[in-house]
């Protein structure tokens, strides 16, 4: 099996996937991962800050390097929402080709939405009965993807619901306060396609914070669960939470952003629950690299 990189530049973290692909399932040989916040500011001043960008690209650098000594063929670097939606995101790309030689590829959020499809369904494996909905929410924005594992994603819609920008858009206060997340509710309401999902279709959660709920909670994640998750982490400053369940401050500071989010896209759908998967863009990239999908989806 031939082995491979990707490096996942988002809006929060950046993130290395190292490995090979066997039966349609992607096998981790290594990882890591930097918080950068490249899209600290985006959604206020339309730019990344400076030193976000001088950081990423020391980053990039560095996985770049991790990636050959783990015996990965190639790296594919990819960035999403925080450096699409930058005036300056360009200069990231610029950077991360005279320090590593490499081409960084800033992909749509339509591309995003379908390799996050894949990576999630890969990730599901066969307790994946039916379609589903993959719902991948990242630090800048959020992909909706419909489909089945056979067919891949059917409809799919890319929205600037990202947990870090609704939390600056929304979230003043820390711990976040009620009216914030009724405000930010409705705000989700309202840019949810008019969708009309069957009552079997399964909703598959994947991204950090989607990955960061599992820490806090085993339960089943019923609309429920989640509205009482909400008033859990907000009975104390995101610093609290994150010293109790080890979680990153930056992530532990948009949880309620996220979860709120999760809460309002199920309800909408009339979906009483969902499953975190831990795979997405990642691993879809991954899948397409080895050959499961046209590797020039993700290059050109």
């Amino acid at each position: 099996m031939s082995r491979h990189s990707v490096i996942d530049v988002g809006s929060n973290t950046i993130h290395l996937l190292v490995g090979e692909v066997e039966g349609g399932q992607v096998i981790p040989v290594a990882g890591e991962k930097i918080s950068a916040r490249l899209g600290d500011g985006v959604a206020r001043t339309g730019r990344i800050k400076p030193e976000r960008l001088s950081l990423a690209a020391e980053v990039i650098g560095l996985f770049a390097r991790m990636a050959a000594m783990n015996g990965a063929s190639e790296s594919l670097i990819l960035a999403t929402s925080a450096v699409r939606d930058a005036e300056n995101g360009y200069e990231l790309g610029e950077r991360v080709r005279e320090l590593t030689g490499l081409k960084m590829h800033l992909i749509s959020g339509e591309e995003e939405a379908e390799l996050g499809f894949r990576g999630a369904v890969s990730a599901a494996g066969n307790s994946l009965e039916g379609p589903a909905l993959v719902v991948d929410l990242g630090g800048g924005s959020a992909q909706l993807i419909f489909g089945d594992a056979c067919r891949g994603p059917l409809m799919e819609v890319s929205l600037p619901l990202g947990s870090n920008r609704t939390t600056e858009c929304f979230v003043g206060g820390d711990p976040a306060g009620k009216k914030e997340l009724r405000a930010l509710e409705e705000h989700v309401r309202g840019m949810m396609p008019g969708w009309s999902l069957a009552p079997r279709v399964t909703v598959l959660a994947v991204g950090g914070s989607a990955r960061a709920i599992l820490k806090i909670t085993r339960e089943r994640l019923t609309v429920e669960r989640l509205r009482n998750l909400v008033q859990e982490i907000t009975k104390v400053p995101s610093a609290v939470l994150a010293r109790e369940h080890g979680l990153t401050p930056e992530r532990a500071r948009v949880l309620p952003a996220a979860v709120t989010t999760f809460t309002a896209i199920l309800e909408h759908f009339g979906r009483p629950e969902m499953r975190v998967v831990r795979g997405g863009l990642r691993e879809g990239a991954l899948l397409a690299l080895a050959g499961d999908v046209n590797p020039e989806e993700v290059k050109s």
